[in-house]
């Protein structure tokens, strides 16, 4: 008889814990929502939308994207409170330790890729104009004596500190710092317990989890030309980037001259794409890889691309065929 009670307590808890358990999740699910906030920071404006119930969403959303302004403040060269400004400035050895990983990051790729990438096209940037209102071109011989002001290997990390070997040299993370930023706005929103979400920088995106704890997101490709997509990709656990010669450009006598420049050369890479996009897990290296595959075009840039595991590509030529790098069918035609 003693047995017999025991075994119903028993029965009871379990179920009353089985009912409990539904209850919380039906709770969840009635109150669980997509969030969304915008803010304009590096030069774009920054979308992230998470999932869950709504002030701790919020709350996520917003300091994910404090956690990114903070780094547009830093990393912008042309702000005076940025340790770059006082580097590219007065030559003020950088010994913060975030831009120190950075540099020492792009660094390595630009070794990699034989300067295909490369933080110290500022100098080519402000002669061009497309670090202002009125990009426009330049005479070659000015394109000449800026590109003489240029060079990553004059630049070097020496006991902790970044450290420049001409005094001309200066920084530029226009082509690394958005994705830094997205990865660490990432950071953010996993330590506050969101487990769906998505961070879209002016194209540098990372989609967390699945889109409302169920489906792969779905992220457009756009197209160079016009204001359709080329397909899209469904992602989860990843990043997504991509440059093209449709983002900051110029057209002058029927030729268009845009923002991504050849290193070798002071002039806008003409690899023979009009755009290439990176699908990877790192989001700086997906930002940077872009640049490397657009300036170096499809067959050079490939080789490079090959080398590192899990990373694919989609690219847009110039007689505009879509080529892609990657899992079968990654991507899709709507």
């Amino acid at each position: 008889m003693f047995l017999l009670k025991k075994l119903k307590i028993i029965s009871f808890i379990l179920a009353a814990l089985l009912i409990a358990s539904f209850a919380v999740r039906n709770y969840n699910i009635r109150h669980n929502r997509m969030e969304e906030r915008k803010r304009f920071m590096m030069d774009t404006f920054v979308m992230i939308k998470a999932a869950g119930p709504s002030k701790k969403a919020i709350k996520a959303i917003e300091d994910a994207l404090d956690r990114m302004q903070e780094i547009d403040v830093k990393m912008n060269p042309m702000n005076p409170a940025s340790p770059l400004y006082a580097f590219n400035e007065k030559g003020t050895p950088i010994d913060d330790p975030e831009i120190v990983l950075l540099v020492q990051k792009g660094l390595e790729i630009s070794k990699l890729s034989g300067g295909a990438f490369d933080m110290t096209l500022l100098p080519l940037t402000k002669l061009w104009g497309f670090s202002g209102k009125a990009p426009h071109l330049p005479a070659d011989r000015d394109i000449q004596d800026a590109l003489a002001k240029t060079g990553y290997k004059y630049l070097v990390v020496k006991d902790g500190k970044v450290k420049k070997l001409r005094p001309y040299i200066q920084i530029d993370f226009g082509g690394i710092a958005k994705g830094y930023a997205v990865g660490e706005a990432v950071k953010i929103l996993k330590r506050e317990g969101i487990t769906s979400a998505m961070i879209d920088a002016g194209g540098d995106i990372f989609a967390v989890g699945k889109s409302g704890g169920k489906k792969l997101w779905k992220i457009g490709v756009k197209s160079p030309r016009d204001e359709g997509i080329v397909g899209y990709v469904e992602l989860t656990e990843k990043s997504i980037a991509c440059s093209g010669d449709y983002e900051r450009y110029f057209i002058k006598d029927g030729k268009r001259y845009h923002h991504i420049f050849n290193a070798k050369t002071g002039y806008p890479a003409d690899g023979g794409l009009l755009s290439a996009s990176i699908i990877y897990h790192d989001c700086t290296m997906t930002d940077v890889w872009t640049k490397v595959l657009f300036v170096l075009g499809p067959e050079k840039g490939m080789e490079l691309v090959k080398k590192n595991p899990g990373m694919e590509a989609i690219m847009v030529t110039k007689d505009n065929k879509v080529l892609y790098f990657g899992t079968e069918n990654m991507l899709k035609k709507i």
